[in-house]
């Protein structure tokens, strides 16, 4: 892959270095927070990223005192959610629901992580690709000999166009030499059709196809992981077949690059604790997202979204999505 500057400046970093110097809360931080915190978020009310924070905000509200509540602002790619967010003062009670598609979002040049201070990545998802159970592809070898043989013939089912999906089932035509069309649906129309026959393939997270592996309908060629999935122990990862595809899907908790670092540390605390609590924990077995998710916060995750810039970068300008 292609080396990129990453976004965060001097100052920036600076400032995330400071927060992990601090030893005690200083005086901004300790009546922090004083009111509701507001999560804005690009995603309609009852999805998985509205769900994912109302998850963490139950226990986060026995914690500190305050609520935490998702603010839904859809439309238009993201964008509006993110401006919303950015014209909110930077006092730590407002909160930018962070993902692959903020990071797509500012290789685009829509938006403007250099604006952002990552908080904390709770969820770290993994997708399979899904055939049907009579697909008469049985290995991913299999699958991608049949894409080489037939070129746009062979198809792959995502959820929407240039989004997480289309970076993964892309970065995987790249590793293999093979080009994998992809067909944008929403996440019910993928499956009807995937089971129908209209698409080849579906590209998907073993949560919501869980019960499609379950009731025998679907099967999975490979899972975009470092480690085999523990309820499909016979699935091999991409990776033991030669593909160096793991990216996953994260939602992650971003503040504005100007709040106050005291104030990140206590807020990433009081997080830490709340994803312990049995209530997340129990949200996050029934949604099977226990297999890879590890909280990672402040420099960490900082590093951790340089790299999805790195890569993401490549695998856009690859795919002919920006120059």
């Amino acid at each position: 892959m292609m080396k990129i500057t990453t976004f965060h400046s001097a100052a920036r970093a600076a400032t995330l270095a400071g927060v992990a110097a601090l030893v005690a809360p200083v005086a901004q931080a300790q009546d922090y927070p004083s009111r509701t915190i507001e999560v804005i978020h690009e995603y309609g009310p009852g999805g998985g990223t509205d769900r994912f924070i109302r998850a963490v905000a139950q226990p986060l509200s026995e914690i500190t005192g305050e609520q935490m509540v998702p603010i839904s602002v859809q439309g238009g790619g993201g964008v509006p959610a993110y401006t919303n967010f950015i014209q909110r003062p930077a006092d730590g009670h407002s909160l930018l629901g962070l993902g692959p598609a903020q990071v797509i979002g500012h290789i685009q040049g829509r938006m403007d992580l250099d604006e952002l201070m990552p908080l904390a990545r709770v969820q770290y998802d993994q997708a399979l690709l899904w055939v049907p159970a009579d697909s008469p592809h049985e290995t991913l070898d299999d699958f991608l000999a049949a894409a080489k043989e037939n070129p746009g013939r062979v198809t792959v089912g995502v959820t929407g166009a240039a989004g997480f999906d289309d970076v993964v089932v892309g970065l995987l035509g790249l590793e293999s030499d093979t080009m994998l069309t992809t067909v944008p649906f929403s996440s019910s129309e993928m499956v009807s059709n995937t089971l129908g026959g209209q698409v080849t393939a579906m590209f998907e997270e073993y949560g919501p196809a869980r019960g499609l592996a379950e009731s025998g309908d679907m099967r999975a060629l490979a899972v975009f992981s470092e480690e085999r999935l523990d309820a499909l122990p016979d699935v091999p990862t991409a990776a033991e077949l030669g593909y160096d595809v793991t990216l996953g899907r994260w939602r992650a908790f971003a503040m504005h690059a100007d709040d106050d670092a005291a104030q990140a540390q206590t807020l990433y605390d009081a997080i830490e604790e709340a994803v312990a609590a049995e209530s997340y924990k129990e949200f996050e077995a029934q949604n099977a997202l226990q297999y890879r998710s590890e909280l990672i916060g402040l420099e960490e995750f900082q590093a951790f979204v340089d790299s999805e810039v790195e890569t993401y970068t490549t695998v856009l300008r690859e795919l002919g999505y920006i120059e």
